[in-house]
């Protein structure tokens, strides 16, 4: 070769080596894992006329797929227009919802991960609409600002017409579940339309629309029925006559693919499990006192026909979620013999450590109530 050529390629390796590496755009979300750790956030918020130091704040909204709730933390903005926060996670990323006093419900959709810092600065217009997003890492933008936006669109949020009602109360309880099949796939449309957004943020979107519209729609066939009828006939007195539904019913749990891991990161996936754990056709068990295997076994019998499997992760956080019914809902501790059984079954695993964090800190809030209690009495 020309010694002439090697020198060039030599001089323009050299300048390439000698220029700034920068980090490539994080636009995938990954595969989530479950893991009990903490966040970083910090941020800045830049808007006309400082308008954030008006007592700003910002909301998060984090998924907790495992002790089973949306949990909600709120920070202020300082003078400077600069906000921080640490927050619990369930899972090695998480997608949460971030959205200020400047305009609430503008939320953008944020990627972050357990011990790491998620650098976030939004720039408001005089609209006080979102003009830009900076993050760091690098996120895609466009994902940020448009994924809850679109969630939106397809719930009909924007809509100035609200949706024409269809007859339904007669029909049979398959007609019914065809409909909202039907429904949902036209709404999907919506998001298959969007050419910006990546595959994968597609796949957990469709994910979360699709279990949201059947938490709501189809797992309360008798609720539905009484509404649709009160709708249609204009009768709030009367009660239509419907067909009694069982546990086959819920065969359309088998479309869903529940051992999936990104519904780790749906924000329906927790109310989705409650309504599981909950609902009166499938009388699942709660989990009180009883070891985990043999609790399993019995949902197992229960759902594994349905849902179209007899193994997976899905049954460890469906159990998880039954304690943390317990925990959010009734907030009331663990026992020593639920604490046992569950460092018998997941030993010193993720899971046991989320479910005994959770319970510390309902415990905190116990002694907090308590002392408080005791000090108004004095």
């Amino acid at each position: 070769m020309n010694k002439v050529i090697i020198i060039n390629l030599l001089c323009l390796f050299s300048f390439l080596l000698l220029l700034p590496f920068k980090e490539p755009k994080d636009i995938t979300i990954g595969t989530p894992k479950i893991e009990a750790g903490t966040a970083n956030i910090n941020g800045k918020i830049s808007s006309p006329n400082e308008t954030h130091k008006n007592n700003g704040s910002v909301e998060i909204f984090v998924p907790h797929p495992i002790s089973g709730e949306i949990s909600k933390y709120k920070t202020v903005i300082d003078e400077s227009g600069k906000f921080s926060i640490v927050v619990d996670v369930e899972t090695d990323i998480s997608l949460i919802g971030l959205y200020t006093s400047l305009k609430p419900y503008n939320s953008l959709l944020v990627k972050v991960k357990s011990g790491e810092v998620t650098n976030i600065d939004i720039t408001y217009n005089q609209n006080l609409d979102i003009e830009d997003v900076q993050t760091e890492p690098e996120m895609d933008k466009y994902q940020m600002m448009r994924s809850l936006a679109i969630i939106n669109q397809m719930l009909g949020v924007y809509d100035a017409v609200p949706e024409p009602q269809v007859s339904l109360y007669n029909k049979s309880p398959e007609a019914f579940l065809n409909h909202v099949n039907t429904r949902v796939s036209v709404k999907l449309e919506i998001l298959n339309k969007d050419s910006l957004l990546s595959r994968e943020i597609k796949e957990i979107l469709a994910k979360d629309f699709r279990i949201w519209n059947y938490r709501m729609r189809a797992f309360n066939y008798e609720r539905s029925m009484k509404f649709n009828y009160r709708n249609i006939v204009k009768d709030t007195t009367a009660m239509p006559k419907m067909q009694k539904i069982d546990k086959s019913y819920f065969g359309f749990l088998k479309d869903f693919d529940l051992n999936n891991p990104q519904y780790l990161i749906c924000s329906s996936f927790m109310d989705f499990q409650k309504e599981i754990l909950k609902n009166g056709t499938l009388a699942i068990p709660k989990i009180a006192e009883r070891d985990v295997p043999s609790w399993m076994a019995s949902v197992k019998a229960i759902l594994s026909n349905l849902v179209g499997f007899k193994d997976g992760q899905y049954y460890d956080i469906l159990a998880a979620n039954a304690y943390g019914r317990q925990l959010n809902e009734e907030v009331t501790p663990l026992t020593e013999k639920q604490k046992k059984n569950i460092s018998d079954y997941w030993k010193e695993g993720e899971i046991a450590k989320i479910l005994l964090r959770k319970n510390r800190q309902v415990v905190e809030l116990d002694n907090a109530k308590s002392s408080a209690g005791q000090t108004r009495k004095q």
